[in-house]
């Protein structure tokens, strides 16, 4: 089961360690879009002794355009110059915000100073044209169109850049498309020796609703060309969790939490994987790690409430949950509630859960389906018409699977037997839950629980003694069982019971019948003496 909301509320980024690869993971996330990261690593390293400080204010100034600040964006490109003027990507980088400002002339300028530090260099057009395109693609597609054509003559077609460009340029309308350039960006770096990062997860982003199988393959072989980068790992772990590939994973992240390069948030996310996996003691553990070194990362609680209820330890299932609950402006879901409830209701807090359910019902309006949990924590609590009530609510609003009538029919059986024998009330009841036992073997004719529960709802309305109608049921409920033999095991004290009230029923009506489910009931409960001298007596 896919738990996303697991991972949405996780914390700001921050780095658990060091950047191990330096400045150059920050261009890698930035080139995969995780652009929050990327900020976070190039801040973190930009007074590295190995980090090229014009390189990074480069990709600083374009998050800032990302984020809308076009003047510290401006700040970051002319710092860069002043570091190195030789660093062509600042001079495109002010053309881009001249480009913004209406000011053409201007930028027509920057891209060529950019050009002119290295006329060789192709990729310098494909930058000036991912300016362009930046800026207005259809305003400005005559600009783009020359730029990558001199690029592509300049490289004779092998300039990589260009490919990536270009699948930047369809990969909203045609992602088919997109693919096929980034598979070319990195067919052609792959000549040259080179793991082209930005194409592979590009490629996986772009292509994965397309075909998630192939992307997995393309992701792992980039993986097998650069195993300690963390962003082949972390890409390729969220490709098997977006493809329900739960083992695969956990078991990549696994790897990637060790690489010095991860956050916080990504152990959180481990964390959570873990649960989804059923690993249920590697989650606790990772959990209860990162709330050992950093008290304020509350999600962990929702992970450890989830992981304790997985596992039956009501106890510490609710302890979690309070904690959770209780921490200061925690920001909570209506899963939350849902699942916290869950744990005060197996741990037998029937009033607090009732509390709970309620509150995700307020949050949650256009989810009914938490209307069958509030309902089953009141049948719990002794409560059987606020039970009936509920979930009637939920029924009579057209939603409803075989299960939730089966549960209905159930209700109304208990509610019943809340009434004196023979009252309107006690024979209303069972009525409308043979209503909806009928709803339920409608949709499902072979089920013999169904037959079986409709069998007690007769009995019930008949004030405890066996009639045809329930004759009926039970026998059903038996030609349901027997399709399969090994319900003669499994489902022994329903043979018994049905065996035992047909063999009631049948005493006044066929004594040869009686006898026989009789001997049917001793077969299963040889030591009742009272069968045997009712079989005596016939």
């Amino acid at each position: 089961m896919k738990l996303r909301f697991l991972f949405s509320l996780c914390l700001g980024a921050s780095l658990v360690a060091g950047a191990q690869g330096g400045y150059q993971d920050g261009v890698d996330n930035f080139n995969a879009g995780r652009l929050d990261v990327a900020k976070v690593i190039l801040n973190n390293t930009l007074n590295d002794a190995a980090t090229d400080k014009a390189v990074s204010h480069f990709y600083l100034g374009c998050i800032d355009f990302a984020e809308g600040n076009v003047a510290q964006a401006k700040a970051n490109f002319e710092k860069g110059v002043q570091l190195n003027p030789t660093y062509a990507d600042n001079y495109i980088g002010l053309g881009e915000v001249a480009l913004r400002s209406g000011n053409k002339s201007e930028a027509e300028n920057y891209f060529k100073t950019a050009i002119n530090t290295n006329k060789k260099d192709p990729s310098l057009l494909v930058g000036v044209a991912r300016a362009y395109f930046n800026v207005d693609p259809v305003a400005y597609k005559k600009e783009i169109d020359k730029n990558i054509a001199k690029a592509l003559k300049d490289s004779k077609n092998e300039e990589a850049s260009v490919y990536v460009l270009q699948g930047d340029m369809v990969a909203k309308e045609d992602p088919g498309e997109a693919a096929g350039l980034y598979e070319m960006a990195i067919t052609q770096d792959q000549a040259k020796d080179i793991v082209n990062r930005e194409a592979y997860v590009k490629y996986a982003n772009t292509f994965f609703h397309v075909n998630p199988s192939y992307t997995i393959e393309k992701l792992k072989e980039f993986y097998d060309r650069a195993p300690n980068s963390a962003l082949a790992q972390r890409e390729l772990a969220e490709k098997y969790y977006d493809n329900n590939q739960m083992g695969s994973a956990w078991k990549m992240y696994e790897k990637y939490v060790e690489n010095p390069n991860h956050f916080r948030k990504d152990e959180q996310r481990y964390a959570g994987l873990l649960y989804s996996a059923k690993e249920y003691d590697k989650s606790i553990e990772w959990a209860n790690k990162i709330l050992s070194e950093d008290a304020t990362v509350y999600p962990m609680y929702r992970i450890l409430m989830l992981d304790y209820t997985a596992l039956g330890n009501d106890s510490l299932a609710v302890v979690n949950g309070e904690k959770l609950f209780n921490y200061p402006n925690a920001q909570l879901t209506a899963a939350d509630y849902t699942f916290y409830g869950d744990a005060l209701s197996n741990a037998k807090r029937a009033p607090e859960a009732v509390a709970i359910y309620e509150k995700a019902i307020e949050l949650n309006p256009d989810k009914p389906e938490l209307l069958p949990k509030l309902s089953a924590v009141y049948d719990r609590a002794g409560e059987e018409a606020k039970a009936v009530e509920i979930l009637k609510k939920y029924l009579d609003m057209g939603n409803g699977s075989v299960n939730d009538l089966f549960s209905m029919a159930r209700r109304y059986a208990s509610f019943a037997r809340t009434f004196e024998k023979e009252t309107p009330e006690r024979i209303a009841a069972c009525d409308e839950g043979l209503k909806y036992i009928d709803m339920a073997i409608e949709k499902v004719p072979d089920n013999g629980l169904l037959f079986y529960t409709k069998g007690q709802l007769f009995l019930t309305k008949n004030n405890d003694k066996p009639d045809a109608q329930m004759a009926t049921a039970y026998e059903d409920m038996i030609r349901c069982f027997d399709a399969d033999p090994a319900n003669k095991e499994k489902r022994s004290s329903y043979y018994a019971a049905a065996d035992y009230l047909l063999g009631v029923y049948y005493t006044d009506v066929d004594k040869a019948k009686a006898k026989e489910y009789f001997e049917k009931y001793l077969e299963i409960r040889p030591d009742d003496e009272a069968v045997v001298k009712m079989i005596e007596n016939l």
